[in-house]
């Protein structure tokens, strides 16, 4: 038995019917273009952040090659430094070994100058030393060998000597 089932009454068309006025609606109520808005801003969404991202990637580009610039500029200045400290190192080497040379010149010279008044000094000890011992070992030659005759007689000729002298 096979039952004829009217048009209104057949599921199919009833499911056929509501599939049809959901897109009608769908149509009529704009769901796709607020669908593609949708898409449209969370396309503008994405290529804004996509161009943000580039200029960020552009600014560190930019901050790399700023601060390489300026870490082969600091380098450069080490360098400099280091060399103009070298350099004055050198400087003070050779005046200190001036200033040295000079220095040891100038004691040396002082040294000489104590060693000659030394001799002087011994040499003039000496002579006042030999001249008193001789005077002493005349005097005692002198006392020992001479008789008093002789001894008036020098006092008298040395007293003539010095009167003919004086006037």
């Amino acid at each position: 038995m096979e039952e004829h089932v009217t048009f209104w009454a057949d599921p199919a068309t009833w499911v056929s019917l509501a599939v049809t006025l959901f897109f009608v609606l769908i149509i009529w109520k704009k769901i796709p273009a607020i669908f593609a808005k949708m898409l449209d801003d969370r396309s503008n969404e994405i290529e804004e952040q996509l161009e943000n991202a580039r200029s960020l990637r552009e600014e560190a580009a930019a901050l790399l090659a700023k601060y390489e610039r300026d870490q082969h500029e600091a380098e450069k200045q080490a360098t400099e430094l280091m060399e103009n400290a070298q350099a004055e190192v050198k400087l003070m080497i050779s005046d200190s070994k001036t200033h040295m040379e000079e220095m040891t010149k100038r004691r040396g010279e002082v040294a000489e100058q104590k060693i000659a008044q030394a001799e002087a000094t011994a040499l003039k000890e000496i002579r006042a030393l030999t001249v008193s011992v001789a005077t002493n070992a005349a005097r005692e030659l002198i006392s020992t060998n001479m008789k008093d005759a002789d001894h008036d007689a020098l006092i008298k000729s040395g007293t003539d000597k010095l009167d003919a002298k004086l006037h």
